[in-house]
């Protein structure tokens, strides 16, 4: 009895405590509403801003966006993900807004056809069929949105999947030119007959899909026939499977197509854990190459440089290293004695970023260690005739006069 009254007593002293102690909150989104003309409706979407969205120190970054279906699902998974692999100098992935499209009538939305079955014992979906619709709503309704809300660049990618994924193959086949990378995720091609399948044969063999980018993941689904009813549910899963697959033969078949894909197959996942893996494993596709090589780029700057230029033309877009990214390794190289190297990284920040206070305040300090105090007076002058608000680079030019 004592044993239990003790117990009692630490659990509401820790309970209190926690309200005591733990005030601050964690957050990692906002929950928001459009209303669309194009489905007549209100629709609900998520959206989650990277850490460094409203950072004071480097200039305003205009950033790619994330899109994904089944929003409220994929949320956490998603967002977590990214926040993990766009931190630090070692960062795979760009920092990014997210934005999660939560559902209405998922069958409608994700489908490109309509399919009713009339025997009984087959699932029917009388509404399906409003993807082009759906499609439409984000591409004259939500993107413009958060295009207005947010400051965004002009690389976007949608995730999705089982319906979601075919969706994003619908999109990537019919409105190439809407998103920019496509991830579809255990794709349901077994709708209405393969009916994306029989699309992507003849779209990929004539279309050009030059600068844009798919990864296509499918699960391993592996499950033993015990039973009547687990056998009939094995028949589909295994066309689920081979679908999927045969989708894969098409990619490798037609080179043609310019389009830039990825394949993952998931190995003891199923189609309700794939999402995860292929998420993580996705995104570092897509952005293949963006993680920097500091040590090797403190020996030669000119690496960093080549590397986003590669990575550009391979993303059919332009894509520059982060002027805090440039900011760390330059501070980096004067750890390492290489002043030389963190002027020049320095110097490029500028012409990339010739806006901003820090770019110019970054090299005038690295002229000063490198005791060049004139070079470092001409530098916050140039910033002092380009910058809005140079308090700052006026405050230092002082000091070194």
């Amino acid at each position: 009895m004592k044993f239990l009254h003790k117990t009692l007593y630490i659990l509401v002293i820790c309970f209190y405590g926690v309200q005591v102690f733990s005030q601050d909150k964690i957050e990692i989104g906002e929950k928001y509403t459009l209303f669309s003309k194009t489905l007549n409706e209100e629709r609900e979407y998520w959206v989650y801003l990277p850490s460094n969205y409203n950072d004071t120190i480097y200039a305003p970054e205009q950033y790619p966006v994330a899109y994904f279906l089944d929003g409220d699902r994929h949320f956490h998974s998603l967002t977590g993900i990214h926040d993990f692999l766009s931190k630090g100098p070692y960062a795979s992935l760009p920092q990014m807004i997210m934005v999660g499209v939560l559902n209405t009538d998922r069958a409608r939305d994700l489908t490109p056809t309509q399919v009713i079955n009339k025997d009984k014992n087959i699932r029917s979906f009388p509404t399906s069929g409003g993807n082009l619709k759906f499609l439409s709503f984000l591409e004259k309704e939500l993107i413009p949105e958060i295009q207005k809300k947010y400051r965004t660049n002009e690389y976007r990618t949608l995730i999705g999947h089982s319906f979601g994924g075919i969706t994003v193959l619908n999109a990537l086949l019919e409105k190439s030119d809407l998103f920019n990378a496509y991830m579809a995720i255990d794709p349901s091609i077994w709708w209405d007959d393969a009916y994306i399948l029989k699309k992507a044969k003849e779209k990929l063999k004539s279309n050009h899909f030059k600068g844009k980018t798919l990864y296509l993941a499918r699960a391993d689904n592996k499950q033993k026939a015990t039973n009547k009813f687990t056998k009939i549910y094995r028949k589909d899963i295994d066309e689920h499977l081979q679908l999927i697959t045969q989708f894969h033969e098409v990619l490798k078949n037609n080179t043609a197509s310019k389009l830039r894909w990825g394949y993952g197959f998931y190995e003891n996942e199923d189609h309700g854990t794939i999402s995860l893996p292929a998420e993580y494993q996705g995104l570092q596709f897509v952005y293949e190459g963006y993680q920097a090589q500091v040590k090797v780029v403190a020996a030669n700057p000119d690496v960093l440089f080549t590397q986003y230029e590669e990575m550009s033309k391979k993303m059919g877009t332009t894509i520059h290293p982060s002027e805090a990214l440039i900011d760390w390794i330059a501070g980096y190289c004067f750890k390492r004695k290489m002043p030389e190297n963190a002027i020049k990284l320095l110097e490029k920040n500028i012409e990339l970023y010739p806006k901003s206070k820090n770019t110019y305040l970054s090299l005038a300090k690295a002229y000063i260690k490198n005791e060049n105090k004139n070079q470092a007076k001409k530098v916050l002058g140039k910033g002092i005739e380009v910058i809005d608000d140079s308090t700052k680079l006026v405050e230092q030019l002082k000091i070194l006069k």
